[in-house]
């Protein structure tokens, strides 16, 4: 079980609460793996926006890419979203027992 701590927790908080950028992962979300360019053509952002969301959600971990010729694929990484949600989930648990 993948652990994840507070920094982290605050800094996948303040990326998904990014409108375009939560967009962006819930589009990789809805797929096994998604191109660059599909994702591009599904949102009003410019290419250099959409990168740096991309460049974002991989550094967090809640990404991964890989390329293949000149096109780059991403997919989520659940265990990190898992991990950011069991985190959520746990906060106050200890006063409630």
């Amino acid at each position: 079980m993948a652990s994840i701590k507070d920094d982290e927790v605050a800094q996948i908080g303040k990326a998904l609460g990014d409108p375009n950028r939560l967009a962006v992962y819930t589009q990789i979300a809805e797929h096994e793996e998604l191109c660059c360019s599909d994702m591009h053509a599904k949102n009003a952002i410019s290419n250099a926006t959409l990168s740096h969301h991309l460049k974002v959600l991989t550094e967090l971990g809640l990404v991964s890419s890989r390329k293949e010729g000149l096109n780059v694929y991403y997919r989520t990484v659940p265990e990190k979203l898992s991990a950011y949600l069991r985190y959520l989930k746990n906060i106050g648990t200890s006063l409630s027992r």
